[in-house]
């Protein structure tokens, strides 16, 4: 209840205010307590040319009806040659990340996304770097190599 209302006057969930502070062993601490949000792979990109309304909020809602019985697959990114997981402090951030790449790509699709500590997900991947809240107002990279 109270990091909620710090939420509301500061504009910063708790997550953003450890990552604020400028110290990665901090944060690299908090960040083992606290699960963040991974966008899972879309299964399919749609075109949005053609569609009316209500046939993309149809297509998106069977896309995401489809991802509920399937296997976790995080989003990794590859840009410039390394490979990124982006990770989010809460679902407004995450839907802002949907968004953007969504705007960036000219494409939708269905996002679905787990909550996980960070330490548990990178394990399984070859990664070079987090995002923490990529294309929010205020992220962090993370590097991991």
């Amino acid at each position: 209840m109270l990091s909620k209302l710090i939420e509301v006057v500061s504009g910063k969930d708790d997550l953003e205010r450890i990552a604020f502070k400028d110290d990665l062993s901090a944060l690299n601490r908090y960040l083992k307590t606290r699960r963040v949000l991974i966008p899972r792979r879309p299964k399919r990109f749609l075109e949005v040319s053609g569609l009316t309304q209500d046939q993309l909020l149809e297509m998106i809602q069977k896309e995401s009806e489809d991802l509920a019985g399937v296997e976790f697959d995080p989003w990794v990114l590859e840009a410039d040659g390394k490979r990124r997981l982006p990770a989010f402090s809460s679902q407004k951030k995450l839907e802002v990340f949907s968004k953007k790449i969504s705007q960036e790509m000219n494409k939708v699709f269905a996002l679905g996304s787990a909550e996980v500590l960070i330490d548990d997900i990178k394990k399984g991947l070859d990664l070079d770097f987090i995002d923490l809240n990529l294309f929010s107002e205020n992220s962090w990279e993370i590097g991991l190599k």
